[in-house]
């Protein structure tokens, strides 16, 4: 990751440089790994020819090494790579190198028909440096190119975090064409974005930004606004760096409203932990506002102490081009003092300076963009030569696939006759059996049915028997109950009617002898009737749902063949009665009065 810097004051300039801030995600999805590998190849080979063994280079060939050799990579390992691979090249200003990687990585994702979503966004994490490259290089139609594709992947599957990246890229192309309203609508686009997802590090970068378009814009109130929003989102400790960077803008800023003292406060500050954590470059900027700020106060001899260190600080970095600007501004200083010497000095340094970084500068930038157009040439051929080769073996393929097609059709068709014969044959032997199967079973089920049916009859048989038993049973007892209550009756005549005592238990006698008669017996012969009738009282009432119980109860002593005789006996009515009741029964019934009502009950309720 590249992080390029603004500031709002530097050497007397007001100069803007946007941080182009990317993140990489970690997507899941594996590629073929010989195409990985191959790219992994690549980049081992750059950094080792053109690495210029630095530490950094040399923990990356580790990296690669150890990818290279690995059964799997994984795709978001594989990214992380290739990235680290062009970051390392864009630090050490070997932009071509760091493009022609990207490119190869992009053209394996461009040629494929459908992308996985991890793939897509892998894609998207290689626009955006491309974008950035180019634009490093001031070629900005071209990383507008890329930064577009990568916002319209993102904008079709609603990629917010890149699309916040994306918006901040562009509003840099568009800052350093001076374009400053565009380079504002864009910013702003990814304010809102990183406003909702609350990732501060990119909140830090959009109030930044807007902070160096508001300065280029002459309205220092907002710019200070952003730049004291953009440090709130920073740590002191962990953000060290940027945290004390944003000190020196924002005393920039305080130097632009004449606030000269709160701006001396900011960069002394900034310059003690800037000294202390070894932040040489920013150390410049610091001591060059700090010289500005004691010369509008009048304290020219800190002005030059501080200039002074300033140039000291960038020959020590071998930073010729800001070595250039403080000569520049020594000039300045010293013509303003009246030491006309020494400015000349000063001015001839800046300009001998200047000229040897303009040539090689130029020079370099036409190198790189000659060389970025043959890689981007390159990839285009590349890419037409195996659409070329595919077609080629599109047209093959389909030729061979053809006739495999056909003779498979025709081993298929042989096959589905020979089958078809034998499965007619096993069909016709198997209906065979199974209508011999069917037969059998047929006869056992008969013999089956007629046992059941048996033993049915036998069970039926038992239980009417035994009904019948208990029916008799019951008239046996109830003429033994009848006679005993008829003697109890007798008794209680009998007794002197002074007697009360014995009169009154005779009488619970007789009336416990009636109940019991009268409740347990019905319960227990209802109970044992359905046992062997067990639909009959269901059917009599949903037919007959007017019966009394009485009614129900005759029902069922004709069910099982009770004279009126037999009833006479069991119910303690006469034969008159029991007579009497049947005919009224047969009119409930809807017979006629010479219907046998035995035969009518059996036939229509069991």
């Amino acid at each position: 990751m590249k992080v390029r810097r603004f500031s709002y004051k530097l050497f007397n300039l007001k100069i803007a440089i946007f941080l182009l801030f990317f993140h990489f995600s970690i997507p899941i999805y594996v590629m073929a790994r010989d195409r990985k590998c191959n790219i992994l190849e690549n980049a081992r080979q750059l950094v080792f020819q053109k690495g210029e063994g630095s530490e950094d280079a040399k923990l990356m060939l580790l990296r690669l090494d150890s990818l290279i050799n690995s059964d799997v990579v994984p795709e978001n390992i594989y990214v992380q790579a290739v990235n680290g691979v062009g970051t390392l090249f864009r630090k050490q200003g070997k932009i071509i190198y760091a493009v022609e990687l990207y490119l190869e990585a992009v053209s394996c994702y461009e040629q494929k028909k459908e992308l996985t979503d991890d793939e897509k966004q892998a894609l998207i994490q290689f626009y955006i440096p491309l974008g950035a490259s180019h634009e490093e290089l001031g070629m900005w139609n071209r990383a507008m190119d890329f930064y577009m594709k990568a916002l319209s992947i993102s904008e079709d599957y609603n990629y917010e975090t890149y699309k916040a990246m994306i918006y901040n890229n562009i509003g840099a192309i568009y800052y350093n064409r001076e374009e400053f309203e565009k380079a504002e609508e864009y910013v702003l686009k990814a304010l809102e974005i990183n406003k909702k997802t609350g990732n501060k590090k990119e909140l830090f970068n959009n109030y930044n930004n807007l902070g160096g378009i508001y300065v280029q814009r002459k309205e220092q109130d907002k710019a200070l606004d952003y730049a004291l929003q953009a440090i709130q989102l920073l740590d002191n400790e962990n953000d060290a760096y940027l945290y004390y960077f944003m000190q020196t803008n924002i005393a920039s800023l305080y130097l632009s409203k004449k606030d000269n003292i709160l701006a001396i406060s900011y960069l002394k500050n900034a310059m003690v932990h800037q000294q202390q954590f070894g932040f040489k470059s920013d150390l410049i900027q610091t001591y060059s506002v700090l010289a500005e700020a004691y010369e509008r106060m009048g304290r020219r001899d800190s002005t030059q102490i501080y200039l002074e260190k300033a140039l000291w600080q960038a020959k020590e970095l071998n930073n010729k081009y800001v070595e250039g600007m403080i000569q520049r501004n020594l000039a300045s200083f010293y013509k303003r003092i009246g030491n006309t010497d020494k400015a000349y000095t000063a001015l001839l340094e800046s300009m001998q300076v200047n000229d040897s970084i303009s040539e090689v500068d130029n020079r370099k930038k036409m190198n790189d963009m000659e060389k970025i157009y043959d890689a981007d040439k390159k990839v285009r051929e590349n890419e037409l030569l195996i659409k070329d080769i595919t077609l080629q073996k599109v047209t093959s393929d389909r030729l061979w696939i053809f006739m495999a097609s056909v003779t498979i059709l025709l081993i298929i068709t042989i096959l589905l006759l020979v089958t078809r014969a034998r499965n007619k044959e096993k069909e016709r032997k198997t209906q065979a059996l199974l209508v011999q199967q069917q037969t059998a079973l047929y006869e056992k089920e008969k013999e089956l049915q007629q046992q059941k049916e048996q033993e049915l009859n036998y069970t039926i048989d038992q239980r009417n028997r035994e009904l019948t038993s208990y029916t008799l049973y019951m008239v046996k007892t109830n003429e033994f109950i009848s006679d005993i209550n008829e003697e109890l009756k007798h008794l209680l005549l009998e007794l002197n009617p002074k007697d009360r005592s014995h009169k009154q238990h005779l009488q619970q006698i007789l009336s416990k002898l009636q109940q019991q008669n009268t409740t347990n017996n019905w319960n227990e012969f209802r109970y044992y009737f359905e046992q062997v009738h067990p639909s009959f009282y269901e059917n009599l009432e949903k037919r007959y749902p007017d019966l009394t119980i009485k009614e129900k109860r005759l029902c069922a002593f004709l069910r099982l063949g009770l004279s009126s005789k037999d009833i006479s006996a069991i119910t303690f009515k006469e034969v008159r009665s029991v007579e009497s009741a049947r005919n009224r029964l047969r009119k409930k019934l809807g017979m006629t009065p010479d219907g046998n009502l035995t035969e009518f009950l059996s036939q229509n309720l069991s």
